[in-house]
């Protein structure tokens, strides 16, 4: 089998691993659900809630030991040749912490192989649960941390988001507050990555967040040259005692490839691991999905579920209240505070998130009530009929659709319709005359919120557009949606695809983005780490190149399959058309209407 990589993923719902070949293609994967699989827990969703009206939503601290013991059971019973991998990383979900107990770290490092891990590390949590990013109980604490360094624009201009009920620094903030002698025994804070990361090498030690991880919290410094955890945010998060959290947060790994041990004998003595097989720090979700498609300066990704994920490669640093700034999750030991001699010749990079309650979530709600039997096939031939197709269109009809209190435009609600070129003076309707203007308003709506702000994010006058931008997710199929997209975006819409030499065709991949992400980040540190003259090759490099290689073997036959890539390697859904002019002019009128749209709303005319 030669070389093989291993990423987990520790999402709300379940633990996921996938296994890679040196090229990168996805071998096999295999997942344990948390709900059917581990229903001793009582969770829905992967969730508990607290008493009603708190906000409390969390997991048992020990769900994912539980779920690790099955996994690997699972990966042992599908006869993985589990002696092969050579390197190893995880994904977490993003914001959610982890308390360790004092104990921890010797109940790590003396781990019996011949019995599973969960009963051994009773003893090793200071509190039993992991507050989800679900969670909505720390309002007062948000206030309080925007209050106490300036602000929320100034907060995210530290930290790269304003603060937020489900980030880090609110929750240990409430924790510390509410349950001060569990926090006291507090020894070590991690995220869920660091988290499994810390399982997977179980030598003692809790191994340190990922710095890209970090920037989900809250706490990180991003502004600063040096960077590291916000004096600031600290001292308000505990006053007097921001030296004390700084020490049970720990370290930031600022490598994203660096090697942080090897993995644990209990695995070694118990699975079968190649002792030597090395451990590559964790990230977050988000982080470990732009890491799956590989993003360059200027891509994107556009994430279609319930709410859409939008993600922004960029290398300049432009925070914003209203989206959340990364570190890209695989830089080369980057100067920071804690690495300062470590020399790199690789710029700063970052990406930006923006997310959206009301992505499909509002397109199935126009679906259902103006189109006959919840018909897609319906809603998309209005959507064909009338998108514009000339770049000297004239658009003219836009509806915003915040059926739940939007995240971008912050807190804005209801429904908004609108006629006319003129943003000031433009009819407000109840409905269009043509039914299939609600269809084709509402993709121009959300795509045109997409390019705006994805143009802010890349340049400061706002006149960039992304270069290529990435489709996932449910919604992703619908091929009108992507061809509006597509000219609204002004550049390629391409999506992942794999080659099935069973049924001789190409087709979507279906494979779990953040395992394989991380698994991505695996490969590369163990390259880096094994071969010096790969020490300082950049990730997008390394991805590229495995792929190319990949392709490389395929069948002849493959090149000419319907839905092959092209010679770049992307296979693009859709194309810009004549009428992206028209949709980079309407970007304007576009902003003016939202902004109209906001303060009708807060006058309190909801339309819902």
């Amino acid at each position: 089998m030669g070389n093989l990589f291993l990423g987990f993923d520790s999402s709300t719902q379940a633990l996921k691993a996938s296994l890679l070949d040196e090229d990168l293609g996805v071998l096999s994967e295999v997942e344990v659900r948390f709900d059917p699989d581990l229903a001793h827990f009582n969770t829905r969703g992967g969730v508990l809630h607290g008493s009603e009206g708190s906000g409390e939503v969390f997991s048992p601290v020990m769900q994912p030991i539980e779920a690790l013991d099955i996994l690997l059971d699972r990966m042992k019973e599908a006869k993985w040749p589990i002696q092969n991998i050579k390197a190893v990383s995880a994904a977490g979900q993003q914001h959610a912490s982890v308390y360790w107990s004092k104990e921890a770290s010797a109940l790590l490092s003396s781990l019996d192989p011949g019995q599973p891990m969960a009963p051994q590390m009773k003893g090793a949590f200071s509190r039993d649960i992991i507050p989800n990013w679900q969670d909505s109980s720390t309002v007062e604490e948000c206030k309080a941390l925007e209050a106490g360094v300036g602000g929320a624009h100034e907060l995210a201009r530290i930290t790269g988001s304003k603060a937020h009920t489900r980030f880090t620094a609110s929750q240990i903030m409430r924790f510390r507050t509410h349950f001060p002698e569990a926090y006291a025994v507090t020894d070590r804070i991690s995220l869920v990555s660091s988290y499994v990361t810390t399982l997977l090498c179980a030598d003692g030690e809790v191994k340190g967040i990922d710095e890209s991880d970090a920037c989900g919290m809250n706490l990180w410094d991003m502004a600063s040259p040096g960077r590291g955890w916000s004096q600031a945010v600290l001292d308000v998060i505990a006053p007097g005692e921001g030296a004390e959290l700084a020490r049970k947060l720990g370290r930031v790994e600022t490598d994203g490839g660096r090697v942080v041990g090897t993995i644990g004998r209990w695995f070694v003595e118990r699975y079968g691991f190649d002792p030597e097989c090395v451990v590559i720090p964790g990230t977050g979700d988000n982080p470990a999905t732009f890491l799956a498609f590989s993003l360059r300066e200027k891509e994107g990704m556009v994430s279609l579920g319930t709410s859409d994920v939008v993600l922004v490669s960029t290398a300049a640093y432009n925070p914003h209240p209203d989206f959340h700034a990364f570190f890209h999750p695989a830089m080369i030991a980057p100067p920071s505070i804690q690495d300062s001699a470590r020399d790199t010749s690789e710029p700063l990079r970052y990406f930006n998130m923006l997310v959206y309650k009301n992505g499909s979530l509002a397109r199935e709600h126009v679906r259902h009530k103006y189109f006959s039997g919840s018909s897609w096939d319906d809603f998309n031939a209005a959507v064909e009929r009338l998108r514009p197709k000339e770049s000297d269109a004239v658009l003219n009809r836009m509806a915003f659709w915040w059926l739940l209190p939007a995240i971008i435009p912050s807190g804005a609600h209801g429904v908004y319709k609108y006629e006319g070129v003129d943003a000031a003076t433009a009819k407000r309707v109840d409905a269009f005359t043509d039914v299939g203007m609600e269809a084709l308003a509402i993709l121009q709506c959300q795509m045109l919120n997409y390019a705006s702000r994805s143009a802010a994010i890349l340049s400061e006058d706002d006149s960039a557009r992304l270069a290529r931008v990435y489709a996932a997710g449910g919604a992703a199929r619908n091929k009108s949606l992507l061809n509006v997209m597509a000219d609204a975006l002004g550049c390629p819409v391409s999506k992942a695809v794999e080659y099935d030499p069973e049924k001789k065709a190409w087709g979507e991949t279906q494979t779990n983005a953040c395992s394989v992400g991380v698994a991505y980040k695996a490969a590369w540190g163990w390259a880096r780490a094994s071969d010096r003259t790969r020490a300082n090759i950049p990730f997008d490099d390394f991805v590229a190149a495995a792929h190319a290689r990949e392709r490389s073997t395929l069948p002849v036959e493959a090149a000419g399959a319907a839905g092959a890539p092209g010679e770049n390697g992307k296979y693009d859904a859709a194309l810009p058309g004549p009428a992206a002019a028209a949709y980079k002019r309407a970007i304007p009128w576009w902003r003016e209407l939202e902004a109209r749209a906001i303060r009708e709303g807060k006058a309190g005319e909801k339309g819902l």
